[in-house]
């Protein structure tokens, strides 16, 4: 930056979409006099880009040194007058300035009306004895006098009548851009845009098209277990020989009733029930003769259920 407030050099990073694509430039087959207002007007706006974040800068050190008593002459830290406090906000943004109020008003070319003030800019009082930042929202920053410390004041109608003009330190001189130019610029933007957006990486993760690993397919239908673990646990809780309770495999390779079981498989003899002959009404008299055990049988033949004869 130059005593003038002009940019000489752009930061990398604050290129502009149209500088940093001759593909798409020249995919347009622009003439030659087109081009070069393409180029200038690229340049132009990416310096008014890098002044706007040097703006910001500039008032995030005049900010912290509200509070800070005013001294005539002095540059800071410990105080400040009203050109001082500028010219030292604007030093952080990589902007140098003169030290008086009058010098700073002439070298920096961009000059702004009062109704176009924009966050940064240098505004000027009583015939530009006085400086101040603008800070936005009709107020700005500055050291006011003798006696007073760094803040923010209003622009009061008072001072709005004593307003005697405003620079914008770091922005190139004002030039007025054809439509034209502009609109052809956005389109470049646009068209770079969709460019890296094509030429963006596949991602990392696998592409839905690409079948999955074998390890994570389902096993096939003939690997299932032909019965469910909620089986199992019914079989293991269920006492020994009652019906129902187990699946048989095959009725070839069941034991018949008659056969013996291995010593390890037979059943623990169970006791045996004698039944109880039903109760009788005197109605029932004329079976009196008759014994229960015509119809049950004898009682040596009762056995609990799941006994197997020897």
């Amino acid at each position: 930056m130059t005593v003038t407030g002009l940019a000489l050099a752009v930061p990398t990073g604050s290129q502009a979409l149209a500088a940093l694509n001759p593909a798409v430039l020249k995919s347009l087959h622009l003439d030659s006099a087109t081009l070069k207002k393409v180029q200038a007007y690229d340049r132009y706006r990416t310096r008014e880009a890098s002044q706007r974040e040097g703006a910001s800068r500039a008032l995030r050190f005049a900010r912290k040194q509200i509070g800070k008593p005013y001294r005539w002459g002095a540059e800071g830290p410990g105080g400040y007058d009203c050109s001082g406090l500028a010219m030292a906000s604007w030093r952080k943004a990589g902007v140098k300035l003169p030290r008086v109020t009058h010098a700073q008003y002439r070298q920096v070319k961009r000059k702004v009306a009062l109704k176009n003030l924009k966050p940064g800019d240098l505004i000027f009082f009583r015939g530009r004895n006085h400086v101040g930042l603008y800070v936005g929202n009709g107020r700005y920053l500055h050291a006011p006098n003798t006696g007073a410390r760094v803040r923010i004041d209003k622009l009061s109608a008072q001072r709005k009548k004593q307003f005697a003009g405003a620079v914008r330190p770091g922005a190139p001189a004002y030039k007025e851009w054809s439509p034209s130019v502009k609109e052809l610029v956005e389109k470049i933007d646009r068209m770079s845009a969709d460019k890296r957006a094509a030429n963006k990486p596949p991602d990392k993760e696998r592409a839905p098209q690409i079948p999955p690993p074998a390890d994570t397919l389902p096993k096939s239908p003939d690997t299932f277990p032909d019965h469910s673990p909620a089986d199992d646990q019914a079989e293991a809780d269920a006492p020994p020989g009652r019906p129902g309770t187990t699946k048989p495999d095959d009725s070839a390779a069941q034991p018949s009733r008659g056969d013996a079981l291995p010593e390890e498989t037979k059943p623990e003899p169970r006791p045996r029930y004698k039944a109880k002959p039903a109760s009788r009404s005197p109605r029932h008299a004329r079976h009196d003769s008759d014994s229960w055990e015509k119809y049950v049988g004898p009682v040596d033949a009762l056995t609990a259920p799941g006994h197997v004869p020897h």
